[in-house]
């Protein structure tokens, strides 16, 4: 899917990864998180870094009968041990920024709508504290207001950001570096969404 292929990306890059369906996308976010493995070369992070993944197709994390409070809890217990927090406030805490409240929590994940599931995968992001985000198509099944509060989280997340986006206000918001998949080549931007279009010659 993609031909010489070298690159780096520096700490604090917000990377977008654009391009037409079946470019390439989603395969190059799965090499760069560690789910498929590259047929020739090497994909290395630095020792410091620590990445968090949101997939695009999650339904797989869903597929266990478990209420959204059983299904989030590990991931409390683990950042609650580090930071020495209650894991009780912590775990209601994360389910209420994801405006999850009351009988709410005891609800099966396996009944959620794709939006709900969308912000339980950010509240699990959220308690394992990456220093590095990768994210395919974050946007889909969310609400305006919904993707809206994503774009101020991740304006304000102080890691680095790779994703893939058809949104392009989503895009031209958050990206301060672009990859476009075309015809088997990356070409790469540094500068935001309209610098790149207008490089490209498109207004």
């Amino acid at each position: 899917l993609i031909h010489r292929f070298s690159i780096a990306i520096e700490a604090g890059e917000k990377v977008a990864i654009i391009g037409e369906n079946g470019a390439g996308k989603t395969t190059l976010l799965k090499l760069l998180v560690g789910e498929l493995q590259p047929q020739k070369g090497a994909i290395k992070w630095a020792e410091k870094a620590k990445p968090g993944y949101y997939a695009q197709d999650h339904s797989a994390d869903f597929a266990e009968d478990v209420s959204l409070t059983d299904w989030i809890a590990p991931y409390s217990r683990i950042t609650a041990a580090a930071t020495g927090e209650d894991n009780e406030t912590l775990l209601r805490g994360t389910l209420g920024r994801l405006l999850f409240s009351g009988d709410e929590v005891k609800k099966s994940v396996k009944v959620i709508s794709g939006g709900e599931q969308g912000r339980m995968l950010f509240g699990k992001l959220m308690l394992s504290r990456p220093n590095v985000l990768l994210m395919d198509e974050p946007t889909n099944h969310l609400d305006m207001e919904s993707i809206e509060s994503l774009n101020t989280g991740l304006e304000k997340f102080k890691g680095t950001l790779v994703f893939v986006s058809h949104d392009r206000e989503f895009v031209s918001s958050l990206a301060t570096r672009i990859w476009e998949i075309r015809d088997g080549r990356v070409i790469d931007y540094r500068g935001n969404y309209e610098e790149y279009l207008a490089s490209q010659g498109v207004a």
